[in-house]
């Protein structure tokens, strides 16, 4: 039975009740003296607060997303990555111990915390194996293309990572991967927050402060995009939307970002998305502040990384 569904919920719900209807029919027969009805009233008790705690408990879980599975809860989850180096050969050569391949010669990432499983392909630099970077660290972009169908023509993700000095990371699935962890459903955010970054960060030499992480997506990736930065800004500092991006159920952004950002410090992060999309999130319009929103009518997957790796670059050059 699911750790974080709707069933197990209930069942727990009904168990307390139970527990407590119970105790109640029990106790004014437990009212003597004795060993055994101490015994009796201890364990009625002991019983209900259990179940009662249980409860509380796992529906927090199931809210929170902290254990998505009863393996991870009992510490015997798997902790495999599958990733795909997509970039130069040799590139890889420092992570190859831990580098699995799948099979048919392409990568899979399955979440240890969000159980959720998706393609990673992965291109790294033109310089990313020569002796002169072995000690440096490098930005990531994202490109996150989870229930994107379409066939029209990609970027050459090849040609950004040398051109800005990035890894860039694809990620593709059938169904479209939340920013935020949905509630009794997909651990959106524990994926691309926890699941993704651990698993770059395993395999490849990337750095780790947000600004230098960036992630793009299309349509209702693109939202998921935003969502992501704004709701956990100590991971992603950079996001682009392409298309149709506030197209996505409400569910898929929850709580929304004007009634997050309506409770929380305004996050110091760079967003940028195509101005056509409807009913835009009125925190999200242009405005002066830590959150710097940026739009361009039109924008392409292509331009959205071409902005994220030059805004890497220049976050780089004001650390530095």
């Amino acid at each position: 039975m699911n750790i974080v569904g709707k069933g197990f919920l209930l069942l727990l719900g009904f168990v307390t009740l139970a527990s407590a209807g119970l105790t109640l029919w029990l106790w004014p027969r437990l009212a003597g003296r004795g060993v055994k009805p101490v015994a009796g009233r201890i364990g009625l008790l002991l019983g209900t607060q259990l179940s009662l705690a249980a409860t509380f408990l796992f529906t927090i879980n199931a809210l929170g997303g902290f254990y998505t599975s009863w393996a991870q809860l009992f510490g015997d989850s798997s902790t495999q990555y599958h990733l795909n180096n997509a970039g130069v050969p040799g590139a890889a050569v420092h992570d190859t111990q831990q580098l699995v391949i799948a099979s048919d010669g392409r990568g899979r990432l399955t979440g240890v915390r969000s159980g959720v499983t998706a393609q990673l392909d992965v291109y790294t630099p033109a310089d990313y194996a020569s002796r002169s970077e072995a000690a440096k660290h490098f930005p990531v972009e994202i490109v996150d293309l989870t229930g994107y169908t379409a066939t029209g023509m990609l970027p050459n993700y090849q040609q950004l990572a040398t051109s800005y000095h990035v890894i860039v990371a694809v990620v593709t699935s059938a169904a479209v991967v939340p920013g935020v962890n949905v509630p009794a459903g997909t651990q959106g955010e524990l994926f691309w927050s926890q699941d993704l970054r651990t698993a770059l960060t395993s395999h490849y030499r990337v750095a780790t402060s947000a600004a230098d992480w960036g992630v793009a997506g299309v349509g209702q990736s693109g939202g998921a995009a935003i969502n992501l930065a704004v709701q956990d800004s100590t991971h992603y500092g950079l996001a682009a939307a392409v298309g149709d991006w506030t197209s996505a159920p409400p569910q898929d952004s929850w709580p929304g970002i004007d009634r997050y950002l309506g409770g929380v410090p305004i996050p110091s992060v760079r967003v940028l998305y195509d101005p056509a999309a409807p009913d835009i999130p009125r925190s999200l319009r242009p405005a002066g502040g830590p959150l710097q929103v940026a739009t361009q009518s039109g924008l392409t997957l292509n331009s959205a990384l071409t902005w994220l790796g030059a805004s890497i670059q220049a976050n780089a050059g004001v650390s530095a």
